[in-house]
């Protein structure tokens, strides 16, 4: 069995910008995750741990160039803990739904992915585009 946060979900996102997590994720996860901007207009769901682990890696590649910069405040600036339920019910803050939902009032539902060591969530909206243009060729 995998040790890694893997998978990709469809969720709803309901009126209180709350989204239940799959249990498939839910179980690797603690109570309390680190929600934070990330790329592609996403948000990245961590453990403590692991942000600690990723947050050490951005840091030590100091502040000199402004491309590293810009990183360090969308994701630092952009991250907070946020709590799970025991139904897996976790509310995301409207100023990080923000930069991720195209259209807010249409656009309710969250493609979550496992990606080993984070949870990444998109738009679903924004995910369809992304899916269309970027097709990976594995072969």
């Amino acid at each position: 069995m995998a040790n890694g946060l893997l998978g990709h979900f469809v969720r709803a996102l309901d009126e209180k910008n709350r989204i239940v997590l799959p249990p498939e994720l839910r179980s690797r996860l603690d109570s309390e995750v680190v929600a934070s901007r990330w790329y592609d207009h996403s948000l990245a769901l961590f453990t403590e741990s692991e942000y600690a682990l990723f947050a050490e890696s951005l840091h030590a590649q100091g502040s000199s160039d402004p491309s590293t910069r810009l990183a360090r405040r969308e994701i630092f600036g952009g991250a907070t803990l946020v709590g799970i339920d025991k139904q897996g019910r976790m509310s995301l803050p409207e100023r990080l739904l923000s930069g991720v939902l195209m259209r807010e009032d249409i656009d309710r539902e969250m493609v979550v992915l496992g990606d080993w060591n984070k949870v990444l969530l998109f738009s679903g909206l924004r995910f369809r585009d992304m899916d269309k243009e970027g097709q990976v060729n594995l072969d």
